[in-house]
């Protein structure tokens, strides 16, 4: 008799690992077309070079994708999330933020000690019109897209080899494409982070809720801030202990929180498929190079350009 496992993977449908690759190069592909946009519309605003950049970059070709291959719901995810697991996302969402900055100011010493310079951040809002209009554009939307994008389909396809080696690829190529290296660690731990809600609660919207999250506190977080006035603050030991002794206990709660999660998945029979090491084709190796080259050319010319702006 066929083991279940293994009969739920080959009656699943999935999109293809050479689609998948294609999907993400051609998301690449867009984030040179919407910088090029950017620059001969000065004026459009994030929303429409936004809405220019992840509706024929990553929502379109995924869906007529679908078209053509239904049935890709079941292997994709797209089931509707259960709500108090869905707000467990949402917190975890939240304590990522802290997490990621943390993390992610430790590389940045790292990467300035080696004489490399930051991109920089998104643009604090000036006030809440602003910040709504950020939230919408620069949270929500690409929340939607990039997961149903990463966690949807690129996850899915990925999954025929294992189910933690497809978080591990999905989250890899996600913070790739971001194309900011001082970003990295924080790409990372949210690709990981939505890949295992994706998995656990068995729904790509449990993931979109939880980037949204994530997306919509790193912007009214720092606007926030902006509102208070007060002086410099100063960094010493004691100072530099209360961050550890934080940033463990939020760690420990990101960690309850998901073993929480993966003890209902298992209650709920969601079995994680194991490991299987299956070379790729010809076609396929030379797409997943090619969108690799792609998202690595892009991030090697930002710190290029952004080097070469800070020397002048």
């Amino acid at each position: 008799m066929q083991d279940p496992i293994y009969a739920k993977i080959e009656s699943t449908p999935r999109p293809t690992l050479f689609a998948a690759s294609g999907f993400v190069l051609l998301a690449a592909i867009g984030l040179w077309v919407s910088t090029l946009l950017e620059l001969l519309l000065p004026n459009a605003g994030a929303a429409l070079i936004n809405a220019l950049y992840y509706l024929p970059f990553t929502v379109l070709p995924v869906g007529l994708y679908m078209r053509r291959r239904p049935g890709l719901g079941a292997g994709m995810r797209l089931n509707a999330p259960p709500l108090m697991p869905t707000l467990s996302a949402a917190l975890l969402g939240l304590l990522s933020v802290y997490v990621a900055s943390l993390i992610s100011a430790a590389w940045a010493a790292g990467l300035d000690a080696l004489g490399l310079r930051s991109l920089g951040g998104v643009p604090v809002p000036g006030n809440e019109r602003e910040l709504i209009a950020s939230v919408l554009s620069l949270a929500a939307v690409p929340a939607v897209c990039e997961e149903l994008l990463f966690r949807g389909f690129v996850l899915s396809a990925w999954e025929s080899r294992g189910t933690r080696y497809a978080i591990g690829v999905t989250a890899v190529l996600f913070a790739l494409l971001h194309g900011n290296l001082y970003g990295v660690p924080a790409y990372l731990l949210v690709g990981a982070v939505a890949g295992f809600l994706a998995f656990a609660l068995d729904s790509v919207y449990a993931a979109m809720v939880y980037h949204t999250v994530y997306n919509t506190a790193c912007l009214v977080i720092p606007y926030l801030a902006a509102g208070q006035s007060g002086g410099d603050v100063a960094i010493d030991a004691a100072a530099i202990f209360s961050l550890a002794v934080q940033a463990v206990m939020i760690a420990a709660m990101m960690a309850m929180t998901m073993m929480t999660l993966r003890l209902r998945a298992r209650h709920a029979g969601i079995v994680a498929i194991p490991r299987i090491r299956r070379p790729l084709e010809g076609r396929e190796r030379a797409m997943l190079l090619a969108a690799v080259l792609a998202m690595v050319a892009s991030m090697v010319i930002l710190l290029i350009l952004t080097m070469q702006g800070g020397a002048a």
